[in-house]
């Protein structure tokens, strides 16, 4: 079963669909309930696979949790992807920064330029939605998909099931569901 963390994208209403057409087993929780819920230390052993979803605004509790999450999935090897946003925090709690830039909305091509399990070595036609992007990676993480807007378009660690995406798969079509897919099958090992 996957844990997925709502931080209150637009695109969730997507992301449940998605999955639901992928019969993935999945608990939606928002960032606040987990926040709360687990003050000291989160309780998540029931899930096989963490999905960290886009956010809207800004909020510290927010990233707060996120890096908590990234923390968990990596000290116990548990699949984790991360969205938009997840895939900025993903690389803020390994150790890379982003950047503001220009707001990017709508479809693109991304090139999938290395081996990874999540995605065929393609062109990919997206559907971004983003004001920020991850400007620097840190050793361990690696771009397997650049786009013209965006040299990180898909990441992913060097040693264990974690994966970022700055564009959204929930709302990619064809391509962004057989991400998803391939991501949902690392959870079943």
């Amino acid at each position: 079963m996957l844990l997925v963390v709502d931080n209150l994208s637009s695109f969730m209403p997507y992301l449940i669909h998605s999955l639901s057409m992928i019969d993935a087993s999945y608990d939606v929780k928002k960032y606040s309930d987990l926040a709360t819920s687990y003050p000291d230390r989160m309780d998540i052993e029931e899930y096989d696979g963490i999905i960290l979803s886009g956010r809207r605004k800004n909020d510290r509790s927010m990233n707060v949790v996120n890096m908590r999450l990234v923390d968990i999935a990596y000290r116990e090897d548990r699949p984790l992807l991360g969205i938009c946003y997840g895939a900025e925090i993903l690389a803020l709690a390994m150790g890379g920064t982003i950047r503001k830039g220009e707001k990017v909305v709508g479809e693109e091509e991304v090139y999938v330029s290395e081996d990874n399990p999540i995605a065929s070595n393609d062109i990919m036609m997206v559907y971004e939605s983003h004001d920020y992007s991850i400007a620097t990676l840190p050793s361990v993480l690696k771009s397997v998909a650049y786009s013209r807007s965006c040299s990180n378009e898909i990441i992913m660690h060097l040693y264990k099931p974690i994966f970022g995406t700055q564009f959204h798969p929930e709302a990619s079509n064809a391509y962004g569901l057989d991400l998803l897919r391939r991501f949902v099958m690392l959870t079943r090992r």
